[in-house]
């Protein structure tokens, strides 16, 4: 079925300039909506930039239902409040993204996020050092920014809790206004799609210290003539080395306000774990539930390949060295990352 969007008046004003972002047309703490979670495979057709644009998202593919809440909350409210004790606001992607701001009629600012990736558990930042501005306002179609920003991290990497500093840059943008083509016949006009890429840079010690950084494109699509919070969100979110690379986790979320009527099979939506075993082990890697699509490589800490084997379950390591390694198990939508320890 279809879901309404939180509507406000928009009585005497002009399409013009409802098709741009302002504080006043912020959400406000207590909004929320209901979307329906979609194939992570689906194209966030980025190329597809400009004005007078038309976004086809008419075929989406649902996971049988599934749903995810997205909302504006208090700060105050959340378990990590005394790290974002100057956010006003939080939004919030129910399971994956919460990132803390607040605002003047100039800009928004953000103070950090917390993110929930399954592999690392809970990543937390926290921009105390130099915040991350997100928007400067008005913002329309058009308009772009740069910022550099810094702070700290929270995080457990191989069962180690990391404290480390970090660095980042962002740069945002409204690179395109037109229609947006949703299922069940949906067609929303003057629909601008603010993006936003932001990496953050930090180290983690392992056996060595590795340089990774955390990297999130983010596309949100907003009906701002009838509301507030994005109808649609295609967001993306990489862990991986320094420079590049292929990603030690992968997360992506695509969220639809209007339920698809194409819909994953149940294989599809619920992706086996990969079971790998034993841990420590001084002669054979065993794996459990691989697909003939899974990709396994064995990589040491400065991410050097040593092994690459697809779709076997079994890996002879009698000639790696003794200490600690990662499995890497790559899908089409999904990237693992396993600790392995060979004796």
């Amino acid at each position: 079925m279809k879901k309404l969007i939180l509507f406000f008046s928009c009585t005497g004003v002009s399409l013009s300039m409802l098709a741009q972002m302002t504080q006043a047309n912020e959400p406000t703490v207590g909004q929320n909506s209901t979307m329906f979670t979609c194939e992570t495979t689906t194209d966030p057709q980025a190329n597809l930039t400009g004005s007078g644009i038309t976004w086809n998202f008419s075929n989406l593919v649902g996971l049988n239902g599934q749903t995810k809440v997205i909302e504006c909350i208090d700060p105050s409210t959340t378990p990590a409040a005394s790290y974002y004790t100057s956010s006003t606001k939080a939004f919030n992607i129910q399971g994956s993204l919460t990132n803390y701001f607040n605002s003047t009629a100039a800009n928004r600012v953000s103070q950090g996020f917390v993110f929930e990736e399954p592999s690392f558990g809970t990543v937390l930042a926290v921009f105390n050092t130099n915040e991350q501005t997100t928007v400067q306002y008005p913002f329309a179609f058009g308009n772009s920014l740069t910022d550099n920003f810094s702070g700290s991290l929270s995080f457990d990497f191989n069962g180690q809790a990391q404290n480390p500093t970090c660095t980042g840059n962002s740069y945002a943008q409204i690179d395109g206004s037109g229609t947006l083509q949703l299922p069940q016949g949906t067609t929303l006009n003057n629909v601008i799609r603010y993006k936003v890429t932001d990496t953050i840079f930090t180290q983690v010690i392992f056996i060595v210290p590795i340089d990774i950084e955390l990297v999130r494109t983010q596309y949100e699509y907003y009906d701002l003539a009838n509301g507030n919070l994005p109808v649609f969100i295609h967001t993306n979110v990489k862990l991986q080395q320094a420079g590049g690379g292929a990603p030690l986790a992968d997360q992506t979320v695509v969220l639809s306000s209007i339920e698809p009527t194409n819909f994953a099979s149940l294989e599809d939506m619920n992706p086996v774990e990969v079971g790998v075993y034993p841990n420590p082990t001084s002669d054979f890697i065993y794996l459990s539930n691989l697909t003939g699509q899974d990709q396994v490589e064995l990589v040491d800490a400065m991410g050097n390949q040593l092994i690459v084997s697809n779709g076997m379950n079994s890996i002879d390591v009698h000639e790696i060295a003794s200490g600690s390694y990662f499995l890497r198990i790559t899908r089409p939508d999904q990237t693992m990352i396993k600790p392995i320890i060979i004796k």
